[in-house]
């Protein structure tokens, strides 16, 4: 037969208040443990939606740049950390918003998820669009005349170049500098115009044609022209002036 051992009422007490002690505290450690395990939980979720949606923004850009000719550099932004993004049902849907005129530079990506509770985020990314461009082979004043050897080719990023960019093919080579330039700058159309070739004060050839036959006299141009510019020009045999284009150096076509 087993001793009985009794312990006084108080003494009973303490022990059961100790056993229910223990018990709180091993359930505490239970939940604590349980939410822990739910927050990791949480972030892997948040840290895969995120992820899920650069690679639709990432995708989108792609194939909106598939076809380009240029070298593309694409470098997708990080999300916030601290942006809710549920977690999407179905696959995501990209659009690149305004992606510009193909030169790159500063994009927004629209992701939304399509499913039973839809939802929208942005996505940004930088796009560098290198591309081969045409820049000055040397230092040149304003008002030159472009020469092939005062042009060269670089392939350059051209989202960080503003103006429209020019290429060997393009009629570079005859045009003037709006401004000078020095060597190495990337030639844009807005820092060339048509040379001039005739000057104000200018003695031209004035040609005048009619039914096959041609007229030559002298005249003294009145203002600057360029190529096929319209400028008036005073006959030095008639003092008249007539209005006349010109065609090249020295030379002028009367309108009738």
């Amino acid at each position: 037969m087993k001793p009985t051992i009794s312990f006084p009422v108080k003494q009973r007490h303490k022990i059961d208040c100790l056993r229910l002690r223990s018990w709180l505290v091993s359930l505490t450690l239970v939940l604590l443990t349980g939410n822990c395990w739910t927050q990791i939980t949480a972030q892997t979720l948040v840290s895969d939606s995120a992820q899920a949606m650069q690679q639709a923004a990432m995708q989108a850009l792609e194939e909106h740049w598939q076809g380009s000719t240029d070298r593309i550099e694409i470098q997708m932004s990080t999300i916030d950390a601290r942006l809710q993004i549920p977690v999407c049902g179905m696959p995501l849907a990209a659009t690149a918003n305004q992606p510009g005129n193909g030169n790159g530079g500063r994009v927004t990506v629209r992701v939304e998820c399509q499913d039973a509770s839809p939802w929208t985020r942005y996505v940004s990314a930088n796009v560098k669009v290198f591309r081969p461009v045409a820049v000055s082979a040397r230092a040149l004043a304003r008002g030159s005349v472009i020469q092939p050897h005062d042009v060269t080719m670089e392939e350059l990023d051209i989202s960080q170049l503003r103006g429209q960019t020019m290429g060997l093919s393009e009629n570079i080579v005859g045009k003037a500098l709006r401004r000078s330039v020095n060597h190495g700058t990337p030639l844009t159309l807005d820092m060339l115009t048509a040379p001039v070739l005739v000057k104000r004060g200018d003695t031209v050839v004035l040609i005048a044609s009619r039914g096959g036959i041609s007229i030559r006299h002298t005249g003294t141009a009145l203002q600057d022209g360029e190529a096929g510019q319209q400028i008036p020009v005073r006959n030095n045999s008639s003092e008249r002036v007539v209005q006349a284009v010109v065609r090249e150096i020295g030379v002028a076509e009367v309108v009738f």
